[in-house]
């Protein structure tokens, strides 16, 4: 048993990386296509500014579309089931560096500035499982903007498996728990 549980989410850390690279696969087509725009269109102009538009709808259909997929590869693998009655956590599940650099980290992963998005600072609740192992998944973002959201989600997946969180605990042991964290990220220009 123990063997196919770590089977599973190794599959899912794998598939997860592949789903970074497709992160990086949508950043890097969108660079190419503007830098091309920008070279048929080198001042501003309606014409520009719609194509440009265009392709940030499409950057940002890619990354859903990443997500979505990762979602449902998480669904598959999950080995870790919730108890039928939840037990009480005497002690929560914590990033191993600590909040602040947890915070740290997703504020890097996101870069905003084809959006032009500068709200600061932009509030949101990050929601995600931690199962008794230390291992994440099933993030989801609650923000005022659904886009945005979608760039912070995209941002924990490439951060993922850059530190460790420890398990909740209940009665000494380590259990799935969820953890929600209210956060505040800043984007600069």
């Amino acid at each position: 048993m123990k063997r196919l549980s770590a089977l599973a989410f190794i599959l899912v850390f794998a598939i997860s990386g592949a789903q970074v690279s497709e992160f990086q696969k949508a950043d890097s087509r969108y660079e190419r296509k503007i830098k091309s725009l920008y070279k048929k269109y080198p001042k501003p102009n309606d014409e520009r500014t719609k194509q440009e538009w265009l392709l940030t709808e499409e950057k940002i259909s890619k990354y859903k579309d990443a997500l979505e997929k990762i979602s449902e590869e998480e669904k598959k693998m999950i080995t870790d089931v919730p108890p039928p009655m939840a037990p009480k956590i005497s002690k929560e599940a914590e990033y191993e560096t600590g909040k602040a650099s947890f915070q740290k980290l997703l504020n890097e992963a996101v870069d905003l500035s084809f959006l032009n998005f500068a709200v600061n600072p932009y509030k949101i609740t990050l929601k995600f499982t931690v199962d008794s192992k230390g291992n994440v998944y099933r993030a989801r973002v609650k923000g005022n903007n659904e886009d945005v959201n979608a760039f912070i989600e995209a941002g924990f997946y490439r951060i993922k498996d850059k530190g460790k969180w420890k398990p909740a605990e209940s009665g000494g042991r380590p259990v799935l728990s969820v953890v929600s964290l209210p956060l505040q990220l800043n984007f600069s220009k």
